[in-house]
């Protein structure tokens, strides 16, 4: 049960096999990417599958780093040479729980996910990236990001290329995902 295959929804999400169905996902997550700039896989992953990988991130939780700071949208030091209004002058209070890559050991559920051959393909071929390569820190190439009760990650900028998350467990309330697209140019941030 622990094996990609039995974690991702395959009947709706065939990132295992060539054909009609996967090129029909494809279709839909480039449209959506080309549009958005975001594309969201909802049901990805199995009830069960969810529940498995959130009771193992669930089970290191207490290895968490846990970092407290303020934090502007660009992730950039106050700089007084703008104006007051500028959204780079503008912090806010971030607060978060990392639970680093390490305590997911390799037979684990969430490493054979993220090491899963098909599933890099997939997001490859979903990105079109001619060259695709996994995250070589042995701290952050798989890690799950917690939020205890009042803790917040603001409206912020990605400085990578792209980022695949997945939510394995929601908020009670608050703690909404929000997109925005095509509000900055290339080359900021």
């Amino acid at each position: 049960m622990n094996s990609p295959e039995a974690l991702i929804d395959l009947d709706r999400y065939p990132v295992h096999q060539t054909g009609l169905a996967r090129d029909a996902v494809l279709a839909r997550v480039r449209a959506d990417l080309g549009h958005d700039g975001c594309a969201v896989l909802k049901g990805f992953l199995t009830p069960a599958g969810v529940e498995i990988l959130r009771a193992q991130a669930e089970g290191v939780a207490d290895k968490a780093f846990r970092s407290f700071n303020r934090t502007n949208p660009y992730f950039t030091k106050d700089d007084p040479s703008l104006p007051a209004t500028d959204p780079r002058r503008r912090f806010f209070e971030r607060s978060n729980s990392f639970i680093p890559a390490d305590n997911f050991p390799p037979a684990s559920p969430l490493r054979a996910l993220y090491e899963y051959p098909a599933l890099t393909t997939f997001i490859q071929d979903c990105l079109e990236e001619e060259k695709f390569y996994p995250y070589a820190d042995p701290l952050a190439d798989v890690i799950v990001n917690a939020a205890d009760e009042g803790n917040g990650f603001p409206w912020h900028f990605d400085t990578n290329n792209f980022t695949v998350t997945i939510a394995l467990q929601n908020a009670d309330e608050g703690g909404a995902f929000e997109y925005a697209p095509n509000i900055r140019a290339g080359g900021e941030n």
